[in-house]
């Protein structure tokens, strides 16, 4: 009988601790994954904001449509060889919010694609990838993305917002208004522990790769066809590259490089001052005589070396503005072992780097002299 009773009391007891138990309560998605059928392709569309892990795994199609985020704490996968299509009917994105993280490795022989869903895409059909990290910026503790893509910018300059390798972006750039365009990829204030390498911008409307502050690194950058500025820099970036290449097109195309420190305030820190090596600059004359293949200005710093411009009908190199002159002065600005040659005019106000030569002494660098980024290591990843 004594038996029994303790039974019945530990049974009891299991009951009570179990009615007790907080219930299990799933976290509110702020984004939806529904199934679509295109043309007889199934896809799976992709809306809102991820707040949580997700891998756009290959074996489905995934359709981005309309701005789609990637909220903090969440980390969206994106396997090798994936394309991802974006919707053309709205304003089509992908932003990584602060805090937030993308993996998206591909291959040399399996790319990431991000490409429009569309017969016959151009230029402008979607917005590309925006991803926005906790590095310095010099317009303000913080600032908002354009086309309301996301706030970024903070004290963090060793943030980590994930991995971005072997990733082609193409006809992004979408234009929203004046002064209001998103590009190929726009890196705002991303950090230097963020990996970047071996991407490609191909047949934007607006800039192909552009950074707003920040202090991200980007080895094996590609930039073609692009109706802007191939790359372009401004508000404080202090990164590094190598292994650049840029090709304009005839009939788009403004500058190879836009490089800016801040266009309201071009004495305000932290100065733009990137350290550039083994970048090839091709220009096209396409009537209006006006492509540039470098311009310095609104007060940036930086150091270029081992180089090549060619090709651009107005000038090589052209530095303006008087801050951008004094950087020239005190030695924190240059191109130096670079080939500037085959250009309208080669050095315009800055003739002091023609043959200027410069030790590159980082070890961030592959240490690799040679001039220009060469071709080789595009092959098999690139779109031409």
């Amino acid at each position: 009988m004594k038996k029994q009773i303790l039974i019945l009391l530990s049974i009891l007891s299991i009951s009570v601790f179990t009615s007790c138990k907080e219930p299990v309560v799933e976290p509110t998605k702020h984004y939806l994954i529904t199934e679509t059928t295109i043309d007889g392709v199934v896809y799976n569309k992709v809306e809102g904001v991820i707040n949580e892990d997700l891998i756009m795994s290959s074996d489905r199609n995934w359709f981005l449509s309309g701005g789609v985020f990637v909220d903090e704490g969440a980390t969206l996968t994106i396997p090798y060889g994936q394309t991802i299509y974006a919707d053309v009917n709205l304003t089509t994105f992908l932003s990584i919010k602060q805090g937030g993280k993308i993996n998206a490795d591909g291959s040399s022989d399996n790319p990431i694609i991000f490409t429009p869903l569309k017969d016959n895409p151009t230029y402008g059909d979607w917005g590309g990838i925006i991803i926005n990290g906790r590095a310095t910026i010099n317009t303000g503790f913080t600032a908002e993305g354009e086309g309301g893509t996301g706030i970024y910018g903070g004290d963090e300059d060793m943030d980590n917002s994930g991995s971005i390798r072997y990733v082609r972006v193409e006809y992004a750039g979408k234009i929203l208004g004046t002064d209001n365009e998103l590009n190929g990829f726009s890196f705002n204030g991303v950090g230097s522990g963020t990996l970047v390498e071996y991407i490609q911008a191909y047949k934007g409307s607006d800039d192909g790769i552009e950074f707003f502050g920040g202090t991200v690194n980007v080895r094996y950058a590609v930039s073609t066809g692009n109706q802007d500025d191939c790359f372009d820099w401004t508000h404080g970036w202090s990164g590094k590259g190598q292994y650049w290449y840029a090709q304009q097109d005839i009939g788009g195309g403004d500058r190879g490089v836009e490089a800016d420190n801040n266009g309201d305030n071009n004495s305000v820190t932290p100065f733009s001052n990137p350290t550039i090596s083994n970048m090839t600059l091709n220009g096209v004359d396409d009537g209006d005589g006006l492509n540039e293949g470098i311009r310095l200005r609104a007060g940036t710093k930086g150091k270029i070396y081992y180089s090549i411009v060619t090709g651009f009908p107005k000038y090589g190199v052209n530095v303006t503005d008087v801050k951008t002159l004094e950087n020239i002065t005190n030695d924190e600005l240059f191109v130096a072992n670079s080939n500037v040659t085959g250009n309208g005019i080669n050095f315009n106000n800055c003739l002091s780097f023609n043959g200027l030569t410069k030790i590159l002494n980082d070890s961030w660098f592959y240490s690799d002299p040679t001039i220009g980024s060469g071709t080789s290591w595009m092959i098999g990843w690139t779109k031409q």
